[in-house]
């Protein structure tokens, strides 16, 4: 059985209710009791088998690590651990080579590819046309 009352007048905001647990706040603030700190309450209409959100939680992250990337998704995870690891001349050459080969030539020399412009290299057995022709 739940019951509220609300009383709202000029200085004063007045509460009452019932619940399911007869309990004194002496403060608004909720007192967090030792070892409960990091326990996460989850609304769940399961009251014989609650589930712990947590641990699932868990357990797809683990399955996450552990799952092997396959073709283009390991190939992107690759280039972007290359990305983030690498250097700022590694990064801007990783950039000038891309953007000026229209995505055919992806370098990590800028030595090489600060000097001159980067030419394109499609994949054998295609060949390159601007999109205007």
């Amino acid at each position: 059985m739940q019951w509220y009352q609300r009383r709202v007048r000029e200085a004063v905001v007045s509460t009452q209710s019932t619940g399911a647990t007869a309990v004194r706040w002496e403060t608004l603030e909720r007192k967090e009791e030792a070892g409960s700190a990091n326990q996460r309450n989850y609304p769940t209409s399961n009251r014989r088998n609650p589930v712990d959100w947590d641990k699932v939680e868990a357990e797809v992250v683990k399955e996450d690590a552990e799952d092997k990337k396959e073709g283009d998704q390991a190939m992107n995870e690759l280039f972007q651990k290359i990305y983030a690891d690498g250097n700022d001349d590694t990064r801007r050459a990783m950039i000038k080579s891309f953007q000026e080969s229209g995505g055919t030539v992806l370098s990590t020399n800028w030595d090489d590819i600060g000097k001159k412009q980067t030419e394109v290299k499609p994949p054998d057995g295609m060949e390159y046309k601007k999109w205007n022709e």
